[in-house]
């Protein structure tokens, strides 16, 4: 643990040192060649989009101190891919252990790299704006939500057994790609309402997933056992008995009659799905499906397992809030008072603060891209070792 926090505390001295470095430079060019600010016509103020990213930021930065808990550099392998790991096809199954090995050569150096570049993507969307180093913290997001949904989450656990979206399936960091592909979109495409028709229909086809995936024989949800592991395991994850409690009662009450118990999950989520795919969220209906993704994080995501020092995000359902949350800020006049949060009311503080992400990004893929090639070509021989001596 020492070793770790000592890792990240140098990575972050040298990304200060880089950004005075930078500051001094762009202090002395300005100084040397003065030029007149350049007119730009100011973007129009939409409040769904700043909602979309200051929580889009807000969690990325979360999810960047998650990976700074004392038990991950040992615990992320053994209590986060392997169990992903399990029942997936042989392909991604040889993945992940290779990222398992991978990770067990250097996990203090990857575990602070990882820090640095999710805590750098969600300051330099928070503070970038419209700016180029924001587009560069969007487009950041995208490449590593994807690189985290396939070696992280093990394709969203799609391949696998029992995957469904009450567990989180198809992936919390999809619904990352997804909102930074919203926010890189044309401000015109939010203007003309087609936004809000987008998380609509995204939202709703990922309810018609789920309806789908909790209906196939094969994932196991028809079966007292099956439908009851959805939820069982959740109680066991530490936490209050309050918390737990109904966790525990609700598997219990499913194992009784799966028939019942899972067709009303699946017309549940059908009946969100179609409405959101065909008429709209309207208040009503976004209510619901709100009620609908605080079931899902409470008995079937155990908010995100906070409690076991090696979750690494909120999990899907918290996502799928803050899309649904978006779309119903497009249209909610109620809603307009976001308007007065102007991203420009202290520029030199966001650029800097914009800037202190993109070089923590930068240092945490410079820092961490040495350790994980030495790794991949010593992973092998490593475990081989090991298992040797073993």
């Amino acid at each position: 643990m020492n070793a770790f926090y000592s890792v990240l505390l140098l990575e972050l001295g040298v990304t200060l040192l880089a950004l005075l470095a930078a500051g001094a430079y762009w202090r002395w060019r300005h100084l040397a060649w003065p030029s007149s600010p350049a007119s730009h016509e100011p973007r129009p103020i939409i409040p769904a989009r700043i909602f979309l990213r200051c929580l889009l930021g807000s969690l990325w930065v979360l999810d960047g101190l998650l990976q700074a808990q004392p038990s991950m550099p040992a615990g992320f392998p053994g209590g986060i891919l392997a169990p992903v790991a399990v029942g997936q096809p042989v392909w991604l199954q040889a993945l992940l252990h290779w990222e398992i090995r991978l990770w067990q050569v250097h996990p203090v150096h990857l575990a602070a790299a990882t820090v640095l570049i999710q805590v750098g993507i969600g300051l330099a969307i928070l503070t970038g704006g419209d700016t180029r180093i924001g587009r560069v913290g969007l487009w950041s997001s995208v490449v590593w939500g994807v690189l985290v949904w396939i070696l992280g989450e093990a394709a969203g656990g799609l391949l696998g057994p029992g995957a469904s979206l009450i567990s989180g399936s198809p992936g919390s960091v999809l619904a990352y790609v997804a909102a930074a592909a919203l926010l890189l979109a044309p401000v015109e495409l939010w203007q003309s309402g087609k936004a809000r028709r987008i998380i609509e229909v995204g939202v709703g086809t990922t309810f018609l997933i789920g309806a789908l995936l909790q209906t196939l024989p094969s994932e196991g949800f028809w079966t007292p056992a099956g439908l009851r592991t959805l939820f069982a395991p959740m109680a066991a994850v530490p936490q209050p008995a309050f918390l737990s409690g109904p966790i525990t009662a609700l598997a219990r009450l499913v194992a009784t009659d799966p028939l019942l118990w899972n067709s009303v999950f699946i017309f549940a989520m059908l009946g969100i799905g179609v409405g959101l795919c065909l008429i709209g969220g309207s208040r009503g209906l976004t209510i619901v499906a709100l009620v609908w993704t605080a079931f899902a994080w409470w008995f079937g995501q155990d908010f995100g397992m906070f409690g076991t020092g090696v979750a690494t995000d909120p999990n899907l359902a918290p996502l799928m809030a803050v899309l649904l949350l978006t779309a119903q800020l497009s249209s909610d006049g109620l809603w307009r008072a976001l308007g007065r949060i102007h991203p420009r009311q202290h520029p030199v503080l966001l650029r800097r603060l914009a800037l202190a992400g993109l070089a923590a990004i930068l240092i945490g893929v410079l820092g961490g891209l040495p350790y994980a090639s030495q790794g991949a070509f010593a992973a092998t021989p490593v475990a081989q070792q090991s298992a040797t001596q073993n």
